[in-house]
C-alpha cells in the first residue's frame, strides 16, 4: 500500500505525519523512536553518509564533515563540501528527504511515494523550485508544496470548524520567520495576508550568543577564535544548549571544556554564566523586526489588531519569553497554546496531504486558500513628461493575491523596427526594479518590424497553489507564444542531470549501515538533554565498541546526575573526559 504523508522540512529538525484510519493526523517517529529530526547530514571517516542525531554528535567533532542549516541555501549557488564530496543545498536536503522517507516507510509498514513538503510562505521561487527537485531526489512526487504558517493554521482550524473569526499565526522557527492573517468560517481557512523573513530565526538567535560567549573567552583567555571551526560550532551548540534552558530559568551556567588552546599552549575551556537578562539584550533588536511583517500582514488583509481573534505561536524559537512577551504587548493578550509549536506543522502538512487525497475533505470539509506573498511583474519603460526611463517595475500579480491566480497584461515596443522583445520577471515591491529580486529574463523573437507603439505583446502570469510562476507571451498581430516556467535554470539541474544526481545519491546513501537500535536511556532533567555534549554522546552509544560502550554511557550518568546535584566541579571535569572519549572515537 502507497501512503502519502505530510513533511516540515525544517532548518534545524524535520518531522513527518501521516493521517490515521480515522482521518486524524499523527507524527511519524524515526528509526530512533523520536518525532524530531535533526536537519543534518555527515560523512563518516568510512565514507557513509548520516542523517539525524548521527550525523548532529558527528557536527560537534568533525564539522568539516558535516552540514547543518542547509535550509537557508535553498535556491543559491551555494555548494556544501563534505570531507571529499561536493553537495548542492537540493542534493543535501534531498538526503534529508530520503531518511525521513524510509522512516515513514518503516513506520506505516508500506511504501510512500508522495508527500506534501511545506516551505515558509515567504520562499522565492528559486527556493521552491529546489524544494521540489529535492523531493524528487529523494524518490518522493512533490505535486504540492504548502505555506508553513497555512500548514500550522490547518492544524490549528481542523479543531475549531465551527469558529468564525480571525487568527494570526507567528512561525519563528530555527531559520525562517512568516505571519499570516487568516479568515476561519464554516470550516473554510481563508489566507488574506503573508509576510515575513526567510533568514531569520533561533539559529540566529543562537550566533549572537555564540558571539557573545566567544568574546567573554578571549577575554578570560586573550585567545581569540576567529577561524577556529571546531571551537565556533561547539560554541552554536553550547548556546543553543542555553537558550533552551533559559525559556524555564532566569540563569544558566555554559561549560566548554578544552575549546581552544590558551595563551601557554595549554587547553583553555569556557566557564561562564548566562542570564535570560543577558540573553535577552542580545536578541531584542531581531526579535523586535518581526513586528513590521506582522504590522504588514495586518494592513494588507485590511484588518486592526482587534480584528484578529486568535494568535497561534508555532516554530520552536516562538518558545524564547521575549518572543511570546513581545507578541502579548502587540496585541494585549496573550497567545494561544491550542498547537505544538514543534509539531503544528507537519501534522497540517498531513491534513493537507488528505485534502489533496480527498481523505479529509469527506470526513470534516474543509477548505483552505493561499495568496502570493509578494509582488510579480515585468520591467518595462515608462513616460515621464517627454522622456521613456527605463527600468521600471510594473507589476502584474500584487503580493497577498488569492491563488492559483492568472493575470495579463498588455505591452507596445518601444523601439521602430523592433524584431524582439526581452521579457525580465521580477519580485518586490519597489517601483524601480533595481530594487528588486530578478527571478528569470528570455527574449521573444519574430515581432513584425514597425513603427514604436504600432506592435503589443500581451503578458500573462500563472501563479499556481505551490507558488511557482509561469509566463506566457503573445504577439498580438501574429499569434506567436512562448513560455517561460520561472525556474532559475541556471541554479538547477536539467532533468537528465536530476536523473543523473537521483542515481548517484541512492548509489551514496545505500552505502550507509543499518540503523542502531534504539539505546534505552535513564530519565534526564531538561538541563542535562540540553547539553549538546551529552546529546552527541547518548546518540554514540549505539554505534560505540562493545568495549567502549559501557564506558561512554557510564559517563553520560555520572554527568547527568553531577548536574541534576548542581556540583559544577564535578560537571566540568565529567565534561572533559566525555570531550576527550568522542575525538578519540571519532
Amino acid at each position: 500500500m502507497s501512503h502519502v504523508v505530510g513533511i516540515d522540512l525544517g532548518t534545524t529538525h524535520s518531522l513527518v505525519a501521516a493521517l490515521d484510519s480515522a482521518g486524524r493526523p499523527n507524527l511519524l517517529t524515526n528509526r530512533l523512536g523520536q518525532r524530531l529530526t535533526p536537519s543534518v547530514v555527515g560523512l563518516d571517516a568510512e565514507g557513509r553518509l548520516h542523517v539525524g542525531e548521527s550525523a548532529r554528535a558527528q557536527l560537534l567533532v568533525h564539522p568539516e564533515r558535516t552540514i547543518a542549516e542547509v535550509k537557508r541555501r535553498m535556491g543559491r549557488d551555494l555548494p556544501v563540501t563534505l570531507g571529499d564530496r561536493r553537495y548542492s543545498p537540493t542534493e543535501v536536503s534531498a538526503l534529508i528527504l530520503r531518511a525521513l522517507r524510509e522512516d515513514a516507510e518503516r513506520a506505516l509498514g508500506g511504501t510512500v511515494t508522495e508527500a506534501v513538503v511545506t516551505v515558509p510562505a515567504y520562499f522565492s521561487d528559486a527556493q521552491r523550485q529546489a524544494t521540489k527537485d529535492a523531493g524528487e531526489l529523494a524518490g518522493l512526487k512533490v505535486e504540492r508544496l504548502v505555506n508553513e504558517p497555512t500548514a500550522a493554521a490547518l492544524a490549528y482550524g481542523v479543531n475549531h470548524l465551527d469558529a468564525e473569526q480571525y487568527v494570526l499565526v507567528y512561525d519563528l522557527g530555527g531559520g525562517t520567520f512568516d505571519v499570516s492573517v487568516l479568515e476561519m468560517f464554516q470550516g473554510v481557512l481563508d489566507v488574506k495576508a503573508s509576510a515575513g523573513n526567510n533568514q531569520l530565526g533561533g539559529s540566529d538567535f543562537d550566533q549572537l550568543l555564540a558571539a557573545w560567549l566567544g568574546a567573554e573567552f578571549e577575554r578570560s583567555h586573550g585567545v581569540s577564535l576567529a577561524g577556529n571551526l571546531s571551537a565556533q560550532v561547539r560554541l552554536k551548540a553550547a548556546a543553543e544548549a542555553a537558550k533552551i534552558a533559559l525559556t524555564s530559568v532566569d540563569a544558566t551556567p555554559v561549560i566548554v571544556p578544552f575549546l581552544a588552546p590558551g595563551r601557554g599552549g595549554a587547553a583553555a575551556s569556557l566557564e561562564v554564566e548566562v542570564t535570560r537578562a543577558r540573553f535577552e539584550a542580545l536578541i531584542t533588536d531581531l526579535v523586535r523586526s518581526t513586528l513590521e511583517p506582522m504590522e504588514s500582514a495586518l494592513r494588507d488583509a485590511k484588518l486592526s489588531k482587534k480584528s484578529i481573534a486568535e494568535v497561534v505561536l508555532v516554530g520552536g524559537s516562538s518558545r524564547v519569553p521575549l518572543v511570546r512577551r513581545l507578541v502579548a504587548e502587540y496585541f494585549g493578550r496573550e497567545p494561544r497554546d491550542g498547537v505544538h509549536p514543534d509539531e503544528a506543522i507537519a501534522l497540517g502538512a498531513a491534513l493537507q496531504a488528505g485534502l489533496k487525497t480527498g481523505a479529509v475533505s469527506a470526513a470534516h470539509g474543509i477548505m483552505i486558500t493561499d495568496v502570493c506573498p509578494f509582488t510579480l511583474g515585468v520591467e518595462v519603460q515608462a513616460s515621464v513628461g517627454r522622456e521613456r526611463v527605463g527600468g521600471v517595475f510594473s507589476p502584474l500579480i500584487p503580493r497577498n493575491t488569492t491563488v492559483p491566480v492568472s493575470r495579463t497584461e498588455t505591452f507596445a515596443t518601444t523601439a521602430d523596427g523592433q524584431r524582439a522583445v526581452e521579457i525580465r520577471v521580477f519580485q518586490g515591491e519597489a517601483r524601480l526594479v533595481k530594487d528588486n529580486l530578478l527571478l528569470d529574463a528570455y527574449t521573444v523573437e519574430g515581432v513584425p518590424p514597425g513603427r514604436a507603439g504600432t506592435e503589443k505583446v500581451a503578458v500573462t502570469f500563472t501563479y499556481d497553489i505551490n507558488g511557482i510562476l509561469d509566463v506566457t507571451t503573445r504577439v498580438v498581430s501574429t499569434g506567436k507564444e512562448a513560455t517561460l516556467v520561472v525556474d532559475k535554470r541556471s541554479q538547477r539541474l536539467g532533468p537528465e542531470q536530476r536523473l543523473e544526481a537521483k542515481e548517484r545519491l541512492a548509489r551514496e546513501w545505500g552505502a550507509a549501515p543499518a540503523a542502531p537500535a534504539p539505546v534505552a536511556a535513564p530519565p534526564v532533567s531538561p538541563e542535562a538533554d540540553a547539553d549538546a555534549l551529552l546529546v552527541a554522546a547518548t546518540a554514540r552509544i549505539a554505534t560505540a565498541p562493545a568495549g567502549v560502550r559501557p564506558r561512554l554511557e557510564s559517563l553520560c550518568n555520572a554527568l547527568r546526575e553531577a548536574r541534576a546535584k548542581g556540583d559544577r566541579a564535578a560537571a566540568a571535569r565529567l565534561d572533559a573526559e566525555l570531550t576527550d572519549l568522542l575525538f578519540d572515537l571519532g
